[in-house]
């Protein structure tokens, strides 16, 4: 689905599937990067919702019909048509309802009805609301109608708020799950439960990606000296820094302390241009420096193996005087 969420209405034609009618709100998930990870669907049975409205009052039938008034819902008369149903609708007051509501009143000798139209465009259908008014009009209780209305109008405000408060829990446990508190990097969890995965590092393996890791020169000294809020500010801004220079596609993450990985989809020779920007916007940005470690990911590493070898390549980085970049 090209938008961020979508409500829908789906409506199997087969009779197989009939069981399935339902109305759901199917929402993407992404990260901070605006990547679509995932989608949440949540959804409500059609014989639910409609128990719902059709207990509001016995006296109303409730029906679906698409825009051409063929009748969807309810399954006992699926097929037919409203013109055919009910002679009294005359197709320009329906084919108008997309753009207004229409209240259509029937009488007879002995009994009278009303017919609300209400087009529904999340799911392209129109509702339709039969009412038998007969006691209520003899009485002039037409209020009760509105207060049905109102009735409907809440039932499914409770749901789109039900289904928006799963949404917005969803996206916080993701967020606590996968990505550190202070930087806002993915977080070692992520790094355990996806990237190691079998299937996502098979990916990698055979791919051309390259690991990168690098940490803060003296970051210790910062820390001891003027205190740990002090290191946590230039933690946050050396990620923000790093960040900027990466592409959505690329995996970035706080392995721990002031030691942050990067995966990316390209040999370490590549890898070199992305870490010196990296470094050198930290430099002119900052008061700090960062040691930089690269290497290529070859279809026999693991992640530990490739970790070792980044590693090792960040230590020769520090024992040869900081503040550069090594391939190993």
């Amino acid at each position: 689905m090209p938008q961020d969420y979508r409500y829908y209405f789906y409506d199997p034609d087969n009779l197989e599937y009939e069981t399935l009618y339902s109305f759901y709100y199917d929402h993407k998930i992404k990260n901070k990067s605006k990547q679509v990870i995932g989608i949440l669907g949540v959804g409500i049975n059609y014989d639910e919702f409609y128990n719902r409205i059709q207990a509001l009052d016995e006296g109303i039938d409730v029906s679906f019909l698409t825009k051409n008034g063929e009748i969807r819902l309810p399954k006992s008369i699926k097929g037919e048509s409203i013109y055919s149903l009910y002679p009294h609708v005359s197709k320009e007051k329906f084919q108008s309802i997309e753009n207004e509501n229409q209240i259509i009143w029937k009488h007879n000798a002995n009994e009278s009805f009303l017919f609300y139209f209400h087009y529904l465009k999340d799911i392209n259908r129109v509702l339709l609301l039969k009412i038998n008014v007969t006691d209520y009009y003899n009485q002039s209780r037409k209020q009760h109608f509105y207060s049905f209305l109102l009735g409907v109008a809440l039932t499914i405000i409770v749901v789109l708020i039900n289904l928006s408060a799963s949404i917005y829990q969803s996206n916080r446990l993701k967020r606590a799950a996968f990505y550190d508190s202070l930087t806002h990097c993915r977080n070692r969890n992520y790094l355990d439960s996806q990237i190691k995965k079998y299937r996502y590092w098979q990916k990698i393996r055979q791919t051309e990606y390259s690991m990168i890791a690098f940490d803060i020169d003296h970051f210790k000294s910062i820390n001891d000296t003027f205190g740990h809020s002090e290191g946590d500010r230039v933690l946050k801004q050396v990620a923000e820094i790093a960040n900027s220079c990466l592409r959505d596609s690329d995996e970035f993450i706080r392995w721990g302390g002031d030691e942050f990985i990067i995966l990316l989809n390209m040999n370490a020779q590549h890898a070199v241009t992305i870490a010196n920007r990296i470094k050198e916007n930290v430099e002119q940005e900052t008061l700090v420096s960062l040691s930089i470690g690269i290497t290529d990911i070859s279809v026999k590493d693991s992640f530990k193996s490739a970790m070792k070898r980044a590693d090792s390549a960040l230590y020769d980085a520090k024992e040869n005087g900081r503040n550069q970049v090594r391939v190993r």
